[in-house]
């Protein structure tokens, strides 16, 4: 049964553009475990928002639409050179064929051919829509440009109507510059204009505050519960990012976090076994970085508090009964966790 979308009071948002990380009250989710278990998204949850390469409305010619399947075929095999090669020959102003091109780019890795795209793109006398600028965001996000990035929002908001699609461009490109205010930016202005927030824009902003420097802790879990307030369900992705967020946060509102997902039946997956096991450990992104052998992890585990490390061996222990497959590094963890305890015996 379909929900009726709850419109948060705006200001509720605009907490989240910075005031809240230093007025967060420290709830542990203690109004969410009052609500039944929901179900788990992972597949159909739509994880990744996806710009329209072609407008069904559109018509075409014959020889654009035999165009637009051959990009879209030397796309599915990544073969960028081919795409290339149809682009080069191309001569027309039609921008479902830009979209096919920019697409073929971003997907086979080529982002610095396909800023050459979109600037081409955008020299021409072509009005751009928002799935365009969305790519752009997502383009220039990637080649680590965030003034681009920026310039190209300016330009949509300027001449598109936000949509769930743009948007999600943003809150990303927000969350691979670790920019949590941005991110919560977008959020309150989907708010406001009544475009819809769905887990995907919500996992974006707390992968902000997880890439932020410093403790973003409590933003990840103002925007989590925000979530919860929305009606969405929290799935896989968005517990890793959670996860990953609560590096410096306090044992137990780690443990707390955990329990949520159990309660949710939300099931774990490598990704987030390994940075849930990091986060116990408190082990930061460049201290294992360089680290492989099993005696190098056994060193570094020898700072760690025994309740922390006891925590880590009864997560494995869980991964372990719920067949969870492990990362090579959690396996190593897993290894010198059995050697720690046997030396300490």
């Amino acid at each position: 049964m379909l929900k009726q979308r709850l419109l948060l009071p705006t200001y509720l948002l605009s907490i989240a553009c910075g005031l809240f990380l230093r007025y967060f009250d420290g709830r542990c989710f203690s109004a969410f475990k009052q609500q039944g278990p929901l179900r788990a998204l992972r597949e159909k949850a739509g994880l990744e928002l996806r710009t329209r390469v072609s407008n069904p409305n559109m018509t075409y010619t014959p020889e654009t639409r035999k165009l637009l399947g051959r990009i879209s075929a030397a796309r599915e095999r990544g073969d960028w050179q081919k795409v290339r090669s149809l682009y080069r020959s191309y001569s027309g102003m039609e921008l479902p064929v830009f979209h096919a091109v920019l697409h073929a780019a971003y997907g086979c890795g080529q982002y610095s051919e396909a800023a050459a795209t979109y600037d081409e793109l955008c020299h021409l006398n072509i009005t751009l829509d928002g799935a365009a600028f969305a790519t752009g965001i997502k383009i220039f996000a990637k080649l680590g440009d965030p003034e681009r990035v920026r310039s190209i929002w300016t330009d949509a908001m300027q001449s598109c109507k936000l949509d769930e699609v743009i948007a999600a461009a943003r809150i990303d490109a927000a969350a691979a510059e670790g920019d949590i205010e941005s991110a919560a930016k977008v959020l309150d202005q989907m708010n406001r204009t009544g475009v819809n927030i769905n887990i995907a824009h919500i996992t974006s902003a707390i992968r902000a505050c997880w890439e932020a420097p410093g403790s973003g802790h409590n933003a990840a879990e103002y925007l989590f519960n925000l979530s919860l307030a929305l009606d969405l369900q929290p799935n896989v992705v968005t517990f890793t990012s959670l996860m990953g967020a609560y590096a410096s946060a306090p044992l137990s509102r780690i443990l707390c976090a955990r329990d949520v997902m159990k309660t949710l039946q939300v099931s774990a997956n490598k990704a987030f076994a390994e940075v849930y096991l990091n986060t116990l450990l408190q082990n930061t992104k460049e201290e294992w970085q360089d680290v492989r052998a099993v005696q190098a992890v056994c060193a570094k585990l020898a700072k760690k508090s025994p309740e922390r490390l006891a925590v880590a061996r009864r997560a494995l222990a869980e991964f372990r009964k719920d067949k969870v497959t492990l990362t090579t590094l959690s396996e190593t963890i897993e290894r010198a966790l059995e050697l720690e305890e046997l030396d300490y015996d």
